[in-house]
């Protein structure tokens, strides 16, 4: 007679290596179905019930199979909790960091912010901790609490049998009562003589928990309600589980309460932000994404011991619940909570000159443009004061790069034909210098020529890297996508510890070997290609770098310029080579001279000519939300007498890009309103007069000769009689301003006929053949302002239509690489320029220091700089 194997489900029991609950009994032992592990500490042992037991006929009953332990079970050794888990990932990231290069200085600073974090949550370093258990917080793990408190998991019971289980008049439920008495009955002759039975071994610790999760337990339940569940080891009381459901818990508390993989790179990214390193907090964000932190080698860390548990371990950690990556605001959000939990103080200012540097350098724009974004940055240095509260992270990299793209805005204009304006002088020039070949001085900066090398090397450096391409929104091919994903899953089972390889079990084997032989023909029919064909293709490894795309770069020319680079599988143009960062820059902030010293060696004469922007751009405009249009449920009619050239003229008429347009600030003061304002701005004047630790005196007038001719000194502005590196007096002042800050105010008509004389001379004069035309900009910009924080994002989408395609372009590469979206870079432009446009006052007056504008007869500009000004 064949012996029937039965599949049993053992109650708080699963397999030590695949973490299965079900088992084959066979001659007296458990194995698991799924790998055949053979289960050590438990065995079935036969009881046979009395016949006089049940007079119904039931007599499939008359024998069960129980199972009856050998010895007491002990906890094993390996058993970690959360906390210890979290400790070894946390070390193995804080490794990974410093073979990037981070300070050393990072290892102590991270244990303390862990430390902080841990005493917080009541877990360890807290001194109200009498037992010396750590507490369990609101969204705590089974698994720690079957760890320290020994606490049993609630099972809940579904189906047929658990209805028939509450009738007391069941037949079934009576065997099984009896059966349950005859096993407890037969467990104590089992035990060793003078030991302590069953029912007698240690009994269950009641749960701790930590004060903030009382306090959040509290609003679900009655405190003393919440002490009866703290005291029911046996999870006997099925009303509430072990922590409430995530949408019964206030956003604050189911965040930080839940300890994960985000809570350890929040640590990493204050404990960065702490020791002032490099590495700020867009750079580990990119290091995630790029799975240079992730959870791929998360074994590696671990213990080996506790690494050959690897599937029942993150089972027990609850991995399919989390995310591994988390995105910018995400993780800025996060880093306040954490810094206000642990009640940390105040955040580090960056060095904000070294991290211009190093965004120029990852641009490839010039090195001068590092010395002209400095003098913006001292000229009045951020406060990064916030508004919303101490415990807001600042936008530290966003504020940088947006110094960057408004030191642009200022050099070229980007309003569609300003930079193209300029960039074709300078590339006339270039053709000219290019033909004195033994002068080694460099070329003129074009910036029409750069726009091209950045898009040629975004598309280059996205077809090795997945990652970046993502970033930069540049569309590849799916087989790349495949090689990547089968490289990543490679470098995964080479570094990591596959518990699969050590553990495995000849169920195990075939099981992966019939995966790997579908995955290998879908891979052969869709591809053409094997896994292995995959990835012994062209792979360049990146390693970790601050400058990404510069790199990178780098990296893949070097490969090409080896022999075995035509196996590079790509082919880079010859303009690709041509390093913009080694360009002139310094013709296009009024540096000239070297430039005109160039060209006269050649026989040639320099004339520089100023360009202004665009008419429509000149004027300062206000964006509000866009007026939300409700779709009116009507008929449409197709218009079947249409002809063909009535249907192509609407077209034509129909613009991809709308005008740009400007809403003009319609708000102004009254003439009451405006004495009173004058009044108490003259209040505060008079009280600073009477300050007797403070005198102001008047400066005297001096006439200085400049071009034989006398000038007020008091007219004069700080820009005319001041160098811009060093703040030094010149020996000679300037005749003109090196920019104009602040336009004069001039009849419309008046301007116009000077530009249209202007227009005439240089069409009446035409260029010499020895004179070059360089163009620089005037160093005016077009403004569009508003509160683009409180745009929904459609309003968004039209807000970029409205801002010209040079501008569009280069916001979004500048927010692609710090890894934000281009409203937060928009915003920090919005703070630079309302700044140096609305609130500064006195450029022209070098006596007085910067001082902020507290009247101002438009409304809407006061209410526009008084609002950013609380951000700066």
């Amino acid at each position: 007679m064949e012996e029937v194997l039965e599949m049993i489900e053992l109650e708080n029991m699963q397999c030590n290596v695949c973490g299965e609950q079900t088992f084959q009994e066979r001659a007296g032992f458990y194995y698991c179905v799924e790998c055949g592990t053979q289960k050590d500490h438990i065995r079935a042992v036969d009881l046979t019930a009395d016949e006089t037991f049940n007079e119904n006929p039931g007599g499939r009953y008359a024998s069960r199979t129980i199972r009856q332990p050998k010895e007491t079970a002990k906890a094993d050794d390996d058993e970690i909790t959360s906390w210890e888990f979290y400790n070894y990932v946390l070390r193995g990231f804080l490794q990974e960091l410093l073979n990037m290069g981070a300070k050393p200085e990072l290892k102590l600073m991270t244990l303390q912010v862990w430390a902080a974090y841990m005493g917080r949550m009541e877990v360890a370093f807290c001194r109200t901790n009498e037992n010396g258990l750590p507490k369990l917080n609101v969204r705590a793990l089974h698994r720690d609490a079957r760890i320290i408190y020994n606490r049993k998991r609630l099972k809940l019971k579904r189906g047929k049998r658990a209805r028939a289980a509450g009738d007391p008049n069941d037949d079934r439920a009576k065997f099984r009562l009896w059966n349950k008495t005859k096993r407890n009955l037969d467990a104590s002759g089992y035990s060793q003589a003078g030991g302590p039975s069953e029912s007698e071994g240690d009994p269950s610790l009641n749960l701790q928990w930590s004060l903030y999760a009382r306090k959040s337990l509290k609003r679900q339940m009655p405190l003393k309600h919440l002490d009866k569940h703290s005291r029911d080891s046996k999870s006997s009381m099925s009303c509430h589980e072990l922590r409430p459901k995530a949408k019964e818990l206030q956003y604050f508390d189911r965040n930080m309460f839940c300890l994960n993989i985000t809570k350890l790179y929040v640590v990493l990214g204050i404990a960065l932000n702490m020791v002032e390193d490099d590495i700020q907090l867009t750079d580990l964000l990119r290091f995630i994404d790029e799975e240079h932190l992730s959870k791929r080698c998360l074994l590696n860390y671990l213990p080996e011991k506790v690494a050959a548990k690897g599937k029942a371990l993150f089972k027990d950690m609850e991995f399919g619940n989390h995310k591994d990556k988390c995105t910018y605001k995400f993780l800025r959000q996060h880093v306040g909570y954490m810094s206000r939990y642990i009640n940390l103080s105040h955040f580090q200012k960056p060095n904000l000159h070294s991290l211009a540097e190093r965004y120029i350098l990852e641009l490839g724009l010039p090195s001068r443009l590092v010395k002209y974004v400095g003098s913006l940055i001292d000229l009045y240095p951020p406060s990064f004061f916030n508004a919303m509260g101490p415990h807001t992270y600042p936008r530290y990299e966003a504020r940088t790069m947006a110094y960057i793209l408004y030191a642009m805005k200022l050099l070229f204009g980007l309003d569609d034909v300003k930079e193209q304006t300029i960039s074709e002088s300078a590339a006339k020039i270039n053709d000219h210098l290019l033909e004195d070949k033994g002068s080694e001085a460099p070329l003129l900066f074009v910036f029409t020529e750069w726009m091209q090398f950045v898009d040629l090397r975004k598309v280059i450096v996205s077809h090795y890297n997945q990652t970046f391409a993502h970033r930069f929104g540049v569309a590849t091919q799916i087989g790349r996508k495949v090689d990547d994903i089968l490289a990543k899953e490679r470098k995964e089972k080479e570094q990591g510890y596959n518990y699969d390889e050590v553990q495995g079990t000849p169920a195990m084997q075939r099981q992966h070997e019939n995966l790997t032989h579908i995955i290998e023909t879908m891979l052969k029919e869709h591809f053409g290609e094997s896994s292995q064909e995959s990835v012994d293709k062209v792979h360049i490894e990146f390693q970790p770098s601050l400058t990404p795309a510069h790199s990178y770069f780098k990296r893949i020319l070097l490969q090409a310029s080896r022999p075995d680079g035509a196996d590079i599988n790509l082919r880079i143009p010859d303009c690709m080579h041509v390093d913009h960062a080694q360009r002139d820059l310094d013709p296009f902030v009024l540096e000239t001279k070297e430039l005109s010293n160039r060209l006269s060696q050649l026989g040639l004469s320099l004339r520089v000519e100023e360009v202004a922007c665009q008419e429509d751009f000149q004027n300062v405009g206000l964006f509000r939300p866009l007026q939300h249009i409700r779709s009116v449920k009507r008929e449409f009619r197709a218009n079947t007498d249409i002809k063909t050239e009535t249907w192509l003229g609407e077209l034509k008429v129909k613009e991809k890009r709308p005008d740009f347009r400007f809403f003009q600030p319609t708000g102004t003061y009254g003439i009451r309103y405006l004495n009173r304002i004058n009044k108490h701005y003259g209040r505060r004047e008079r009280l600073e007069v009477n300050n007797p630790y403070w005198e102001i005196t008047k400066t005297p007038t001096y006439l200085l000769k400049v071009d034989d001719k006398e000038v007020l000194l008091d007219t004069l502005s700080s820009l005319q009689t001041f160098e811009e590196g060093n703040m030094e007096p010149l020996k000679v002042p300037l005749d003109l301003p090196r920019r104009h800050l602040e336009r004069k105010t001039i009849c419309e008509d008046a301007e116009k006929e000077e530009e249209g004389a202007r227009k005439t001379d240089t069409n009446e004069e035409p260029l010499s053949p020895e004179e070059l035309l360089l163009r620089v900009s005037n160093f005016d910009c077009w403004l569009l302002h508003g509160y683009i924080s409180t745009m929904r994002e459609s309003d968004k989408r039209e807000l970029r239509q409205l801002f010209p395609c040079s501008f569009r372009w280069l916001l979004e590469t500048c927010a692609a690489t710090i890894g934000v979206s281009w409203t937060v870079l928009y915003e920090q432009l919005l703070i630079l320029e309302v700044m140096f446009h609305h609130s500064i006052g006195d450029w022209s007056n070098h006596r007085e220091l910067l001082c902020i504008q507290h009247t101002n007869q438009r409304k809407d500009i006061r209410t526009l700089a008084r609002t950013y000004k609380e951000f700066w």
